[in-house]
């Protein structure tokens, strides 16, 4: 039997691709934290529902809707949600591509951080500047 928590993710991950992005944020604890690492200018942590919903709108504002995310596995326990994908997205003329790893603590039903890795850090800043 498959573990409750790839579907909540597979079906948040459909819910962003399709622009429902409060649909997403359900999945996330009220005080819940979304750490986004590197160099760009959205780096930072993004705290709250509302800043992490505020945060994919800004992503697929700034792609004109171009944010595409491949789902190539999703592994869960009780504690933690693992997602294997690629991203494509567009912007301004260029195209950044990348293997992701996007890491989930789970409390209950609930996300309460959240990581995402690249294969490409120095493409996605290139990308975001």
């Amino acid at each position: 039997m498959e573990h409750p928590g790839i579907d909540r993710i597979k079906n948040g991950y459909r819910h962003f691709v399709e622009g429902h992005y409060k649909e997403f944020g359900r999945l996330f604890a009220a005080d819940a934290v979304w750490h986004v690492r590197g160099d760009t200018p959205l780096a930072g942590d993004k705290v709250g529902r509302d800043a992490i919903c505020s945060f994919l709108r800004t992503l697929a504002e700034d792609t004109h809707e171009s944010f595409m995310i491949e789902v190539h596995d999703v592994l869960a326990n009780d504690e933690h949600t693992v997602v294997l994908a690629h991203t494509t997205v567009n912007r301004d003329g260029g195209t950044y591509t990348a293997d992701e790893v996007h890491v989930f603590c789970t409390r209950g039903d609930e996300i309460t951080e959240a990581w995402g890795f690249t294969s490409d850090p120095e493409g996605r800043g290139k990308f975001w500047f």
